[in-house]
């Protein structure tokens, strides 16, 4: 059993989140083209509702506040800089999700990863499953790994959205072989 943490809980700023590569979850990106497709639709039925003959000025001004509010409620929440992800890579350390909100994520060496592989969260939630190198784990780490969403004892499961789970666990399979090559050819030098 190891002596020092392996696993540890880290809380990101916006600016962290930015500069890291993300596996899985919702990119930026994606968010930009949610929240653009909901201005559009905003927009058209705004017209719509202000053009339409014999409607009343009451509704049509309940229907553009609700319009506003919904839009104003989504952008307050949608993080357009940052998205919402679940698996990212930073100073070549993991980190997973455990808070969204908090933006609070479980910080991990990927040599600790043995095995990544697509799985469900019952009922039907995709996600993907890194299961964790047991004779690397404390029982601090094991303490800190039970704090999770969805605990395991050897796992830490994400969500995947918008992006297949094969090509997130190949990516991050990449990941931890150029990690562990570049380490190598360093501990060489």
């Amino acid at each position: 059993m190891a002596s020092s943490p392996e696993v540890t809980l880290v809380t990101l700023t916006k600016n962290d989140i930015r500069q890291a590569r993300i596996f899985s979850g919702i990119s930026p990106k994606a968010m930009r083209r949610v929240f653009f497709a909901w201005i559009a639709f905003v927009v058209i039925v705004s017209l719509l509702v202000i053009f339409a003959p014999k409607l009343s000025t009451s509704f049509t001004l309940i229907t553009l506040g609700t319009l506003t509010a919904f839009t104003v409620a989504m952008f307050a929440q949608s993080r357009i800089s940052e998205g919402w992800p679940a698996i990212l890579a930073k100073d070549e350390q993991l980190l997973i999700v455990r808070d969204p909100y908090k933006r609070e994520f479980f910080c991990i060496s990927p040599t600790l990863v043995s095995d990544i592989e697509p799985t469900v969260i019952k009922p039907n939630k995709k996600a993907i499953a890194l299961k964790l190198n047991n004779e690397k784990l404390s029982e601090e780490d094991i303490e800190t790994l039970n704090s999770a969403v969805w605990p395991r004892d050897n796992k830490l499961l994400a969500l995947a959205h918008f992006i297949p789970r094969d090509k997130a666990c190949n990516a991050l399979r990449n990941y931890i072989d150029s990690i562990s090559a570049s380490r190598k050819t360093a501990s060489h030098v």
